[in-house]
């Protein structure tokens, strides 16, 4: 594998990590297996959050495993070389105040007296990014129900949902957090995050959720979208969304299918653009509809673009599943547009449904962003919180499984930091960077997305938001 200065076999290599006595570290509570439909006490689920164990402010993380560029072979089948596997070192960091402040030599002498832990070998890759998730609402952290049948589609989901968030409210903060130390154990501390705001939790969940982030904001970056769940125009939200706004501490005006939600294309967009602009904020819309009144959507919103520059480079177009149904000729006009005004992609990246163009729109210069979406909630049973394996879903729609090619993947989970860029020239972790990464038992990149290893320390800024290390012989 051409893992310089480690001696280790893959087999050997994968057995020893994990060995010694771990003795910082941070647990996880998944939520209780009960079976009981009743309304519950959310603490009697999930272990009530306490401070994360405090690494020092400074100290020295030896044995890291960094990749350092890929390995090409001649093939007697092949007219060219091809990438084959993946170069590694073993270094040591030195972490202080949340930044990586130097990389030195796996031998380098750590000074006497200083904080020392070991990494045992294991790969460093940057933080994963959750940029598409409902935090504040969840069946996670309190017993498993599964998704009820609709008859009519989205609009049963409403009417089940203006059912249960006034019972889910009094528990709203714990399953957030309960969430949270998911997200954590799966590597992420980067996210942005939807919250409901409608005529039945009103502000409620945004308290929440407000509240349940303040006690990670030492682990985990986040922005919140208000997102008027129960349609801007249709549930009358509009005044609600001003006061969200006003409130503080939003990033992101949201909205939903304007067309089949609020059966007013130009009215929904036009008042949702506006509210955009009268508090200085970004957009993320969610358009699930098909192209006949998607792609107006799109475009109306793209228009409001041109005339207002501050809405460029801020605006987000999620699921957007219309765009898988356009020829390659018309996808290539709208993403030539959407580049021109720095629209984003947000996808969850929906399996059995028309395969989401999310590698040509990358290649074509729109910035992907990848999220989990809803996780086991009453819209949809599965999801757990594992951006790292959206990418690893992704790899496999749309890419070749080789070497190179599932390397270039792990991006989706990172917003595109990753070890090596496409030339095999190494451009993560570099000294200044933020102490935000993930030590995983895994021999490079390509290996992590293939097989999605445990997560076995996961690091904020310096802190440890999940897992453990050992401390340094």
């Amino acid at each position: 594998m051409g893992n310089s200065q480690s001696g280790l076999s893959r087999r050997s290599f994968m057995g020893s990590v994990g060995a010694g006595s771990l003795v910082l570290g941070v647990g996880l509570s998944s939520g209780a297996s009960a079976t009981e439909t009743k309304p519950i006490d959310v603490s009697t689920v999930t272990t009530p959050v306490t401070d994360v164990e405090k690494l020092p402010n400074a100290y020295y993380l030896s044995n890291v495993r960094l990749e350092t560029g890929f390995v090409e072979e001649k093939k007697a089948w092949l007219d060219a070389p091809v990438v084959t596997h993946t170069n590694t070192e073993l270094k040591t960091l030195r972490i202080a105040d949340g930044k990586i402040a130097e990389i030195l030599d796996a031998k380098a002498e750590v000074p006497a007296g200083a904080a020392a832990f070991d990494a045992q070998g294991q790969l460093l890759l940057p933080t994963f990014r959750d940029m598409h998730i409902h935090l504040d609402k969840t069946f996670y952290g309190g017993p498993w129900e599964a998704t009820l049948p609709t008859q009519h589609g989205r609009a049963d989901r409403v009417a089940q949902e203006r059912d249960l968030l006034p019972k889910l409210l009094p528990s709203a903060e714990e399953r957030t957090a309960a969430m949270i130390r998911l997200m954590h154990s799966h590597g992420t501390t980067v996210c942005r995050t939807h919250c409901n705001v409608d005529p039945v939790s009103k502000l409620g969940n945004l308290e929440h959720l407000k509240a349940s982030l303040d006690r990670f904001k030492d682990t985990l970056e986040s922005k919140i979208i208000i997102f008027p769940q129960h349609g801007l125009l249709a549930s009358d939200s509009v005044s609600l969304m001003r006061e969200a706004l006003k409130s503080g501490g939003v990033s992101y005006v949201g909205g939903v299918d304007p067309t089949s939600f609020d059966h007013a294309l130009e009215k929904s967009v036009d008042t949702t653009v506006q509210l955009a602009i009268d508090f200085n904020v970004g957009i993320d819309v969610h358009i699930h509809e098909a192209r006949e009144t998607a792609i107006p959507a799109f475009n109306r919103i793209m228009d409001h673009m041109e005339k207002n520059k501050q809405l460029q480079g801020n605006v987000t177009f999620s699921h957007a599943y219309s765009l898988a149904e356009l020829s390659k000729e018309e996808l290539n006009d709208i993403a030539t547009r959407m580049k021109a005004l720095g629209v984003t992609l947000a996808s969850a990246v929906p399996l059995g449904k028309g395969s989401m163009p999310l590698r040509e729109l990358h290649e074509a210069g729109i910035e992907i962003i990848c999220g989990t979406d809803s996780v086991m909630d009453w819209w949809n049973s599965f999801g757990n919180c594992d951006i790292l394996q959206k990418a690893n879903e992704i790899a496999r729609l749309q890419y070749r499984s080789t070497e190179y090619d599932i390397s270039r993947t792990l991006g989706y989970a990172t917003g595109f930091v990753t070890p090596l860029n496409d030339k095999g020239e190494q451009a993560w972790p570099k000294a200044g960077d933020d102490a935000s990464f993930n030590l995983l038992p895994a021999s490079c990149s390509a290996e992590a997305v293939a097989r999605l290893p445990a997560r076995n320390a996961v690091f904020h800024k310096g802190k440890l938001a999940y897992g453990a290390v050992s401390k340094a012989a």
